[in-house]
C-alpha cells in the first residue's frame, strides 16, 4: 500500500529513504538572539523519528538587516553553528536528511528586529508594511549574494545534508523574481533573464563554494497572487533558468505572505495547488517537490502516482502527527490525526498563545512540548471514570489509558465527538470528525471501556467505584433572559447544526456573530436561506485567525448577508427583534426564524455530587470554563500526563 511513497529518490547525489518532506515554515523557536533553542531540536527531531525522509529547516536569515522576525534563526554568523548543529544531530538520530533554509526578508524586513532600514531590489515597500525601502546598489547586490553563500558553508559546517534558497514568498530572493518589486534598469532586472540573475548567481556560488556535489534546493512560488507579480508562466519560465543554474530541487510552493491567506485554511481544497507543480514539473529534469495542504496519504500517493510531483511536502499535517509516515507504513492509517487547516496554534505571528512558547496545533499540543511532555507508563495505575466524550475527555481517555490507567468513558449521546461533532457540520470543516474518529481509534487500541448513551445522575456518580473522577461534560448554549426569547420561531444554533431543527429557503436572522455563529450562517447559506447576523461585537468572528475569517467572511458578503454590529438586542418579537445601537432603538422584521448564537456556559450539573463522592475530582475544558477546542485539547492531556 502507498508503494510510490516509499521509493528512495536522489537529490543530486544525495538519497533520501522516502517522498515526503516536512517544509519550511516558522516555529518562533529561536531566541531573541536569533539562535535555535533546544525546542528547535525536539521539534524537528520528533518529525524525523516519525518517518520524514527530508526536513527542511524554517527560514535562516543570511543577513543581520535582512531579519523579519524578533524571534527569527539566523546563519549571519558562526555562532549560530553550534544550536543549529544540535538540530542537524537530532534529525540525523531520527533517520531523516535536512537542508538548512537560507532566506533573506528584504522589503519586509522588521526594523524592530534588525535595528536597521529595510533594502530591496527597487524602493517598493511591501503591500503589508508601509516602511521606506532602500534599493541596493549593484555592488550591494553582490555583496548579499556573498551572505548567501557564507551562510550556505555554515550549513555544511553543521552537518546540513544540503541548502535551500528561499525565492519564494515575497522575500528578497522573490522580490528580485517578482515584476511587482524589481524595478531596477541593471543586469538585475528588467526582462525574465535579468530578474532571475540574483537567483542564479547565487546558486552557482553556493556550488562553487560548497561542492558541486553538496545540494541545492530553489524554493519558488508558482503564483505570486499579488498585483503584478509572478505568474505560473513566470515561475515555469525562471524554473528553466534555475535548473541550469544548477540547483538540485525545486520546491514549488504558492503565493506570498502579503497575500490573501498566506498559508491556507480549511476553505481550501487539499491538493490545491498539484496543478501548477505539475507544470513546472514539466520543464524540469530535477526533483520537483509540491506543497499545498497535503493531509491524506491517498492524496499524497496520488499526486506521486500521477506525476504531478516526485516528493510530497505536508507542512501543516507534520506539526499536527509527526508520525503521519510511521503511521502510512505501518498501516495504522485509523490512529493519523488529520490537520484540519483551522491555523488556531500553527500560523506564525498570529495564532500563537504567547509570543514566547512558539508554534503548536490545536489537535496536538505536544507539538513543541517534545521532551517535556511524554507519554510514559505509570506505575500506579488507576481506575478513572470520564464524564463526557468531547475533546477534552476523548483526549484525556486515551492519553491516560495508554499509560496503563484504567479508563471508562460515560457519554449521554449515542455518539462520541460533543461539541466538537457539532463543529465539523459547517461547510468545509469535515476534517474534524476524523478528529474524533483518530481518539475512539487510539482509545480502543489502549483499552478504554466506552459507554455512550448512558447519563450519569448525580446520585450514580457519587457511588461510582473508581479512584479519580474527571468531568468533561462540556457546555450548554447561552440563553439569556431577553424578553420574547422563547417563541416558537426561535431555535438555537446547535439544535440547526445538529439537524434537530431544518430550514430551507427562509429569512433567518443569527443572533451572535462568534465562530458559531458565522459559521451557523454558512450552513444555513448552503439551504437557500437569506441569512444576516447582529451582535454586540463590532465585527464577526474577532477571535478566527485571519487567512479563515478572511475567506469566511467573504463568502458571507458575497451571499449577500448583512451584518449589524454593535448591536445590543433588547426584545424579540413575532418576526424578528428590538435592538439599540448608539443610544437609538431600531427594529429588524420580516424574518421567518431567528438563531440563538449567544455562546456557551459551563456544565456544572454534576460537579457538586463528584466533590461528594470522596474521590479524587477533576474539571477540564468546557466544563470548567466555556472555550473553546485548543484549551479543552490541552487542558485534557496536562491533564492525563500528571495523573
Amino acid at each position: 500500500m502507498f508503494s510510490e511513497l516509499w521509493k528512495p529518490i536522489k537529490i543530486g547525489n544525495l538519497e533520501l529513504k522516502n517522498r515526503l518532506v516536512m517544509p519550511a515554515m516558522g516555529s518562533n523557536y529561536a531566541d531573541r538572539d536569533h539562535r535555535f533553542t533546544d525546542r528547535a531540536a525536539w521539534y524537528y527531531g520528533a518529525r524525523a523519528k516519525g518517518g520524514y525522509g527530508l526536513l527542511i529547516t524554517e527560514y535562516l536569515c543570511v543577513s543581520r538587516e535582512g531579519l523579519s522576525a524578533s524571534r527569527q534563526a539566523a546563519i549571519y554568523d558562526d555562532s549560530f553553528i553550534p544550536g543549529l548543529k544540535k538540530v542537524v544531530d537530532e534529525v540525523h538520530a531520527g533517520g531523516a536528511k535536512i537542508f538548512a533554509q537560507l532566506q533573506h526578508s528584504g522589503n519586509q524586513s522588521s526594523r524592530q528586529a534588525a535595528g536597521l532600514e529595510a533594502v530591496g531590489p527597487s524602493a517598493v515597500p511591501a503591500f503589508n508594511n508601509a516602511l521606506p525601502v532602500r534599493e541596493l546598489t549593484t555592488e550591494e547586490v553582490k555583496q548579499v549574494e556573498e551572505r548567501f553563500v557564507e551562510a550556505a558553508l555554515r550549513a555544511k559546517k553543521a552537518g546540513f545534508d544540503g541548502v535551500e534558497v528561499h525565492g519564494a514568498h515575497g522575500y528578497l530572493v522573490a522580490q528580485f523574481l517578482s515584476k511587482a518589486f524589481n524595478k531596477r534598469t541593471d543586469e538585475y532586472g528588467g526582462n525574465l533573464t535579468g530578474r532571475t540573475r540574483f537567483a542564479c548567481e547565487i546558486i552557482r556560488k553556493i556550488k562553487e563554494a560548497c561542492g558541486s556535489d553538496y545540494p541545492v534546493s530553489f524554493r519558488i512560488s508558482a503564483d505570486e497572487q499579488i498585483p503584478g507579480g509572478s505568474q505560473l508562466e513566470d515561475a515555469c519560465a525562471q524554473a528553466v533558468l534555475i535548473e541550469q543554474a544548477g540547483a538540485d530541487m525545486l520546491n514549488v510552493s504558492f503565493g506570498s505572505t502579503v497575500t490573501k491567506t498566506p498559508v491556507q485554511p480549511y476553505m481550501v481544497k487539499p491538493g490545491f495547488n498539484a496543478y501548477r507543480v505539475e507544470e513546472v514539473k514539466r520543464r524540469v529534469h530535477i526533483p520537483v517537490v509540491g506543497v499545498g495542504r497535503i493531509n491524506d496519504p491517498g492524496l499524497a500517493e496520488s499526486l506521486l502516482v500521477s506525476g504531478a510531483m516526485d516528493l510530497v511536502a505536508t507542512g501543516r499535517q507534520s506539526i499536527c502527527d509527526p508520525e503521519f509516515p510511521n503511521k502510512i507504513k505501518e498501516g495504522r492509517l485509523d490512529e493519523i490525526f488529520t490537520c484540519t487547516g483551522c491555523m488556531q496554534r500553527c500560523y506564525y505571528g498570529e495564532s500563537y498563545e504567547d509570543p514566547e512558547e512558539g508554534v503548536s496545533c490545536m489537535i496536538n499540543p505536544f507539538s513543541g512540548k517534545e521532551n517535556r511532555w511524554v507519554i510514559r507508563r505509570t506505575e500506579n495505575p488507576k481506575t478513572i471514570n470520564i464524564i463526557g466524550a468531547g475533546p477534552a475527555g476523548l483526549e484525556a481517555a486515551w492519553i491516560l489509558a495508554e499509560r496503563g490507567h484504567r479508563v471508562t468513558v460515560w457519554e449521554k449521546s449515542a455518539v462520541p465527538g460533543g461539541q466538537y461533532r457539532l463543529a465539523a457540520v459547517p461547510p468545509h470543516k469535515q476534517d474534524l470528525a476524523k478528529t474524533i474518529q483518530t481518539y475512539m481509534a487510539l482509545g480502543n487500541k489502549a483499552g478504554v471501556q466506552w459507554k455512550f448513551g448512558h447519563e450519569v445522575t448525580a446520585e450514580e456518580l457519587k457511588t461510582m467505584d473508581g479512584d479519580v473522577l474527571i468531568l468533561a461534560a462540556g457546555s450548554l448554549p447561552l440563553i439569556p433572559g431577553i424578553p420574547g426569547i422563547g417563541q416558537e420561531h426561535i431555535v438555537k444554533a446547535n439544535d440547526v447544526l445538529a439537524g434537530k431543527e431544518i430550514l430551507n429557503k427562509k429569512k433567518v436572522l443569527v443572533v451572535g456573530a462568534g465562530l458559531v455563529g458565522v459559521e451557523t450562517a454558512e450552513f444555513l447559506l448552503q439551504y437557500g436561506n437569506q441569512v444576516d447576523l447582529i451582535d454586540m461585537i463590532p465585527e464577526p468572528a474577532p477571535l478566527l485567525g485571519s487567512a479563515p475569517r478572511k475567506l469566511l467572511l467573504e463568502a458571507l458578503w458575497k451571499s449577500g448577508v448583512t451584518f449589524y454590529g454593535e448591536s445590543k438586542v433588547v426584545t424579540f418579537t413575532e418576526d424578528g427583534l428590538v435592538y439599540e445601537k448608539a443610544g437609538e432603538k431600531h427594529q429588524l422584521e420580516g424574518y421567518d426564524n431567528l438563531v440563538l448564537a449567544f455562546g456557551s456556559r459551563s456544565d456544572r450539573t454534576l460537579e457538586q455530587a463528584a466533590k461528594e463522592s470522596g474521590k479524587e475530582v477533576h474539571i477540564i475544558g468546557d466544563a470548567d470554563r466555556a472555550g473553546d477546542a485548543k484549551k479543552a485539547i490541552y487542558e485534557a492531556a496536562e491533564l492525563a500526563l500528571r495523573l
